[in-house]
């Protein structure tokens, strides 16, 4: 049997089991409990893609244990229909590995288990609303495979893992696939492959790089024209859409998603990172300005990198209910690109979720703050209460926030509430001014002035505290920005007064 569940029953349960959520941007159509078929590890949910008919009909596409499942998502929003269920092998694989893609009508499927039907697993999807889709003959010149790819020309790149370390198949006849070339020795720990342009982008794993080779001549590809050095394990990688950039992830603790400027081959640069709360990262893929990223325990999130120094989360849906801590738990895979609005995400634990999202933009917005008009804040939090992100006022109070478009409410120095608008890419001035009622001398802004107040602008004068801004302003009595026995001598005086 196969759970589903719905908006807003599933909301209350989920807060219940992980009340750390965070969840904005992105709206719950259904989640589809198929973690019923784990194994006793709790493993068997893998990766996800989707597929639209020629009536426009979208499909989710969705590895289980034992095979895959496709689901029309969206004849009946919210009450997803099983439409296949393709049995494949489902042994020798503590995670139960799959990988998907389509091209045209045709449903391709690789994994790294043993069993029955070993190879690339072929599937006709055309006959689709009207009849069920048609398993054709499995291409066996491979066996396990981690991952697949296909170019726009009709070549299948597979990873091979006990062969030629990439595998390439000709689809000109898409049902039945035919052997083309390979990459023969290169590539070597080859992982993940992606391809633009006559160009491939491979991970190649415990290689520790992401290496770039010409395709134009598919039988004749040599050493890459240029490599990307990691510290961790080289894992996937993904371009934009005019190729100038080169996302990167390294599913490795605390290593972070990278953006690539690879405009020139020769010289290659690191712009920016992005990394979520549990610091450990899956995949990526990019439509647009936005990357889309399956981040295992704290699920969906959605970067913008129409900055690509300056990467902004703007959209997350967390999928894994149990916490945020690290792991390979949680959030698979995400595919963005269907024909409407939906997202799929698929969870190791949790199954298959069907998220919508109306896009949304980063904005820009810098300034000061100050309180009493003249004195910046230093070193302050501003904490958002969208998604408890936490920035900071530098030390002449200047801050610097990037966000998505909207009204935004932050909480500065745990006190204060102001909003913040954020226009879709788009860099404004914002200065903020604080309506504070500190009074010069109340150090400890406790509405008395007394010994207390002496005892700190003392330790405060002997370096054995550090004062906020606040206080800095309260203990200058005669605003010579100086703290000295001056102002020790001007409270003393305020008090016996």
């Amino acid at each position: 049997m196969i759970y589903i569940w719905r908006v807003p029953y599933f909301l209350i349960f989920a807060s219940l089991l992980h009340p750390n959520l965070i969840n904005y941007n992105l709206e719950l159509v259904q989640n589809v409990r198929i973690d019923e078929y784990n194994s006793s590890s709790n493993f068997g949910v893998s990766d996800v893609w989707g597929y639209t008919d020629e009536t426009g009909i979208e499909y989710a596409i969705v590895g289980y244990r034992y095979g895959t499942f496709i689901f029309d998502v969206s004849s009946t929003p919210g009450n997803s229909i099983l439409v296949a269920d393709i049995l494949g092998p489902s042994t020798g694989d503590y995670y139960f590995h799959r990988d998907y893609k389509t091209y045209g009508d045709i449903l391709y499927i690789v994994n790294e288990m043993y069993g029955g039907d070993i190879g690339m697993q072929v599937v006709d999807l055309s006959p689709l609303p009207y009849d069920d889709p048609i398993k054709l003959d499995t291409y066996t010149n491979v066996s396990q495979s981690h991952n697949l790819w296909i170019n726009e020309n009709g070549f299948a790149f597979i990873e091979h893992q006990t062969g030629d370390n990439i595998h390439i198949a000709n689809l000109s006849n898409p049902g039945n696939p035919v052997f083309e070339s390979s990459f023969n020795n290169f590539a070597s720990n080859c992982h993940d492959i992606y391809t633009q342009d006559e160009i491939a982008y491979v991970s190649e794993g415990f290689s520790s790089q992401f290496a770039i080779y010409d395709i134009a001549d598919l039988n004749n590809v040599s050493s890459p024209m240029a490599t990307i050095p990691c510290e961790g394990y080289a894992h996937n990688a993904w371009t934009n859409d005019t190729g100038n950039l080169l996302v990167t992830t390294e599913e490795t603790a605390n290593k972070t998603i990278k953006i690539w400027d690879i405009s020139d081959f020769d010289n290659i640069a690191l712009l920016g990172e992005y990394l979520g709360e549990n610091g450990l990262a899956h995949n990526v893929h990019v439509k647009g300005h936005l990357v889309y990223i399956s981040h295992y325990t704290t699920g969906l999130k959605i970067i913008d990198i129409f900055d690509p120094t300056t990467p902004v989360e703007v959209a997350a849906y967390d999928t894994y209910l149990d916490d945020n801590e690290g792991g390979f738990y949680g959030c698979w895979g995400a595919f963005p690109f269907t024909s409407n609005s939906y997202i799929y995400a698929s969870d190791m634990q949790y199954g298959l979720y069907i998220l919508n999202f109306e896009e949304v933009h980063a904005g820009w917005v810098y300034g000061q703050i100050y309180f009493n008009d003249t004195m910046p804040l230093i070193n302050t939090s501003i904490k958002s209460v969208l998604n408890n992100k936490v920035f900071y006022t530098d030390e002449d109070g200047y801050y610097t926030i990037g966000f998505p478009e909207g009204v935004h409410e932050f909480i500065i120095n745990e006190e204060n509430t102001v909003l913040i608008e954020f226009l879709p890419h788009q860099t404004v001035q914002h200065n903020i001014y604080l309506n504070s009622e500190l009074t010069l001398g109340d150090v400890n802004a406790d509405n008395i002035i007394d010994v207390l107040d002496i005892i700190i602008i003392v330790n405060i004068i002997m370096d054995n505290v550090t004062p906020t801004t606040e206080q800095q302003w309260a203990a200058d009595l005669n605003s010579d920005e100086i703290i000295n026995i001056q102002d020790i001598i001007i409270l003393v005086s305020t008090i016996l007064n």
